[in-house]
């Protein structure tokens, strides 16, 4: 079976290089694409992912906003939240609402396959 990953993030050039890298480290794999908390809500609406990475500041829905929606479709599904502008008091929230992995950008590529490695495995033992 394919994996499929969402990327959710406003920023295209990021958005883009994260693709990449992932169609690279992880051939065969479907990567979709969201700019915004409303698209990849859509998405979700249509389709089951194996992974999210998401951002946390976009206009109109946040990331925090698009967990918690993500977590009424599929509570299972492994997310890695990204932010610039991390905080004590956000990780705290993210960790609530059930976020797997947490980054602040700028972050390490390698580090951050690592955890996308290590989150499909899981997912992948765990059968959901």
């Amino acid at each position: 079976m394919r994996t499929r990953i969402l990327i959710v993030d406003d920023e295209k050039a990021l958005v883009y290089y994260l693709r990449q890298t992932l169609q690279l480290d992880l051939p065969g794999s479907d990567i979709d694409t969201a700019y915004s908390g409303e698209e990849a809500l859509s998405l979700l609406a249509s389709t089951s992912y194996d992974l999210i990475l998401a951002d946390v500041r976009m206009p109109g829905f946040d990331g925090l906003a698009l967990i918690r929606g993500v977590r009424y479709v599929d509570p299972h599904v492994p997310i890695i939240l990204m932010t610039g502008f991390g905080n004590p008091a956000l990780q705290l929230e993210a960790r609530q609402l059930g976020v797997d992995h947490y980054v602040d950008k700028p972050f390490d590529v390698a580090e951050l396959m690592v955890a996308v490695h290590n989150l499909l495995a899981q997912r992948q033992a765990s059968g959901d």
